[in-house]
């Protein structure tokens, strides 16, 4: 499910960034690299982010970064960012540190692992540990954990 979905070279801590649009570009520059999702998908995210508000913000600290599969995504996958430094989204949103970025290629074949990471992100325990991870080998493998827990 979810390690079908994340690679661990998608998962980065970054110091902090200037801004939201910085984060956005950030979260889901690996899906790029990737070949997971064409450059548009990025500007796709920050123009609906001016349209209709940081739709993407779940709780404190969680940010589910995403668009429309026809916005550029070419295959499934998800890439995980750790900002030591919160950045704040456009109106009353919380400040993010975890933004978890997906690259979804229709709007059902994610279902599954949306639901271990629902069930992770409800966890506050989780995320305390996750916020604190000290390299990004030790964050990925906080959601392997997690996702074996969530099957038992």
């Amino acid at each position: 499910m979810l390690t079908d979905l994340l690679k661990k070279e998608n998962v980065k801590i970054k110091e902090g960034v200037q801004n939201w649009q910085e984060a956005v570009r950030v979260s889901l520059q690996d899906l790029v690299k990737g070949g997971y999702v064409e450059e548009r998908y990025i500007d796709n995210v920050i123009s609906s982010t001016h349209q209709y508000g940081p739709y993407y913000i779940l709780a404190e600290d969680i940010a589910l970064i995403h668009g429309r599969p026809e916005a550029g995504v070419l295959r499934r996958q998800m890439a995980v960012t750790l900002l030591r430094k919160p950045v704040r989204f456009p109106g009353d949103s919380y400040p993010v540190r975890l933004m978890i970025a997906l690259a979804a290629t229709d709007s059902e074949s994610h279902l599954d692992a949306m639901k271990v990471l629902a069930t992770i992100l409800m966890d506050e325990t989780k995320i305390q540990e996750m916020t604190e991870a000290d390299t990004p080998e030790t964050l990925y493998q906080l959601f392997l954990k997690a996702e074996e827990e969530t099957e038992e």
